[in-house]
């Protein structure tokens, strides 16, 4: 009786009880399995197409496109661009499956934390994977911008294609193979990670930047991914930034529109033929520039960028 009665004793004190502990147990568990559930990563697609080559992808149909992997999207879009010789888009694909697992297994880690203090992120875990998404990206993988571009005015110098001369600069492979990349790479990388983690990410444009949006039946949110942290901006931010744009012109050139995958090969295209243009490859750009029409055939800019390399093709002849 008196070791009974001492054991109750205790309990009194410190207010345990077996039921507590059985309670607390079940939370732990309830939050562990929603953990495994809410993070767990892609399972890979079955029925993903895997072109070889620039040639083989923009011989694909509109509806296929969106069975590719937009990271091979992307690397095979610079293939044949200066800097760009010794890209293995196996292995830069093998690299990013790596750095996928990083960042699932750190938002699993971090789950917890979450669920402690969701007000922190709005009330929204997926404010919390996209946020922590782009930080592990920038802290744990040193994936940045390319400061260089801003230190030399390359960044600032809208009369020039200085800007687009490394194709390192401009597509993932100088992410993948030196960790520096700008406004034209980072949104894509993240895309196409956060893709592999089960996050329905897509590109956006704004006039001279492209961003990225979390868009399912539930959110829809915009993420700043190349810059140093993040940040989560409205549409309406991007009416002015960087540059000022009005209603029809944001419609003719698909500004603040969640890209489709044929819209996303075009951005790539665009940008490819941007690099070929500041080598004098001009045959070559009005060919990249071109593709572009496929997606945006309404587009004034890309016109402009069509007669100027035509133009400057004669003179060099």
């Amino acid at each position: 009786m008196r070791r009974k009665k001492a054991k109750r004793n205790v309990s009194q004190k410190t207010g345990i009880t077996r039921k507590t502990v059985i309670v607390l147990g079940v939370v732990v568990l309830v939050v562990a399995c929603v953990c495994l559930i809410t993070f767990a990563p892609r399972t890979p697609k079955t029925n993903e197409l895997k072109p070889r080559t620039l040639e083989e992808l923009l011989a694909l149909p509109d509806e296929s496109l969106a069975k590719v992997d937009i990271a091979r999207m992307n690397l095979l879009c610079a293939t044949g661009l200066p800097h760009a010789e010794n890209i293995d888009v196996d292995k830069y694909l093998a690299t990013l499956d790596e750095w996928a697992k990083i960042i699932w297994e750190d938002n699993e880690k971090r789950a917890v934390a979450y669920y402690r203090n969701p007000a922190k992120y709005e009330n929204s875990l997926s404010k919390f994977k996209a946020v922590n998404m782009v930080l592990v990206i920038q802290q744990q993988l040193r994936c940045g911008y390319n400061m260089e571009l801003i230190r030399s005015g390359a960044m600032q110098d809208y009369t020039s294609l200085r800007f687009n001369e490394d194709s390192r600069d401009i597509f993932i492979h100088g992410l993948v193979e030196r960790q520096k990349g700008s406004c034209a790479s980072l949104p894509v990388l993240v895309v196409a990670l956060g893709r592999r983690c089960g996050y329905p990410l897509y590109l956006v444009s704004a006039k001279g930047h492209p961003f990225v949006r979390w868009e399912d039946d539930k959110e829809r949110f915009n993420i700043e991914a190349a810059m140093r942290g993040t940040d989560i901006y409205p549409d309406e931010h991007y009416h002015d930034w960087p540059f000022p744009t009005d209603e029809e012109e944001r419609a003719k050139e698909k500004f603040l529109k969640t890209h489709t995958p044929v819209e996303e090969l075009c951005m790539f295209m665009h940008v490819r033929g941007s690099c070929l243009h500041s080598h004098n490859r001009f045959r070559e750009a009005e060919e990249a520039y071109t593709v572009y029409l496929r997606g945006f055939p309404e587009s004034r800019f890309i016109h402009g960028f069509i007669a100027e390399v035509q133009r400057k093709a004669r003179w060099a002849q």
